[in-house]
């Protein structure tokens, strides 16, 4: 625990560094409030969970079942179809590398979008199954390079950054969210027994359970759905600045990762301190790989107005 609390503050330091002043505001702001929220569910834990779980006839925690995870996807579609066509006019070996890369992330995140809708909305599997996901997956990827193809490669590839940052995000929180599910060893309250004697605090890791990586009534910490749903907030990236696309995006993102969050609560698959670290975790890896791939969150208005005057349209990314 402590060397896990060091790396956080090491890593939060060094997003807000040389950050600017719109960035460091939302760094700070959304901070306070995790701390707040994690030290009020820190004790209302079951008590929350005890109230709202509803696994069985909940049409708002089935669907964001379902759906919760997908913005993590698309985030992968949309950045691999960007960096796939963003190299149409490069030398030979260039464009065959990054195609190759890319669209290994556009077939596997197009598969997964149509699978998990298909196989969690409506018990669908099989090779048969598989093989539409497939195809669905390439047909929506050849819809979306012939979109591309009518934007000029020097807009498109003002986004470069942003699409390599989008997916070592999404690979970055997967990981992070997976490895400390194993370790945590945290029961999910939909597998507890009446008298909730299995309850354990978030900051009381239990350590590998019988079974090891397939144990999954001990991997309520943190959430996974919470950590994907999260990452639409990565669509913020590929907003421009100027037009106050980026506001919006900021809040269709909270909204949704609020909706899914919940969700998990009333699905008892995971307590109100799960979905607040599975929302930090991806947050904290968006602010760091940002600031890695040198891509703002949000310009600072007074160095940046002179740009902002000549094209308000344009993207902008430092």
């Amino acid at each position: 625990m402590k060397a896990f609390s060091i790396g956080v503050i090491f890593i939060w330091k060094g997003a807000t560094k040389m950050a600017t002043r719109g960035t460091k505001r939302f760094i700070w702001g959304f901070f306070m409030l995790w701390v707040a929220l994690m030290a009020i569910f820190t004790f209302a834990d079951l008590n929350v969970s005890k109230a709202l779980y509803n696994e069985e006839h909940s049409r708002f925690g089935w669907f964001f079942e379902v759906y919760g995870e997908h913005p993590a996807f698309l985030v992968l579609f949309a950045a691999g179809s960007i960096l796939f066509s963003t190299v149409r006019d490069a030398r030979l070996v260039k464009k065959i590398l990054i195609r190759l890369i890319s669209g290994l992330f556009i077939l596997l995140s197009g598969f997964s979008i149509v699978f998990i809708a298909l196989n969690r909305g409506y018990e669908l599997a099989g090779s048969g199954v598989m093989l539409i996901c497939l195809a669905v997956a390439v047909l929506l990827a050849a819809l979306a390079q012939w979109l591309l193809m009518q934007v000029p490669v020097e807009t498109l590839s003002t986004y470069n950054r942003a699409a390599w940052a989008g997916i070592v995000i999404v690979f970055a929180e997967i990981m992070v969210v997976n490895v400390l599910k194993i370790f945590w060893g945290r029961m999910r309250f939909r597998n507890m027994e009446g008298d909730y004697s299995q309850f354990t605090s978030w900051f009381l890791p239990q350590g590998i359970q019988e079974n090891g990586v397939t144990a999954e009534a001990h991997k309520s910490f943190p959430s996974g759905h919470s950590a994907n749903g999260w990452t639409m907030m990565v669509w913020m990236l590929f907003m421009p600045f100027a037009s106050k696309w980026r506001n919006i995006m900021l809040v269709i993102a909270v909204a949704w990762g609020l909706c899914t969050s919940t969700s998990r609560v009333i699905m008892g698959d995971h307590f109100a301190t799960d979905v607040l670290t599975g929302a930090f975790i991806t947050i904290t890896c968006m602010l760091l790989f940002c600031k890695l791939f040198k891509v703002d969150i949000y310009s600072d208005h007074q160095t940046n107005a002179s740009v902002l005057q000549k094209d308000k349209n344009a993207p902008y990314f430092r």
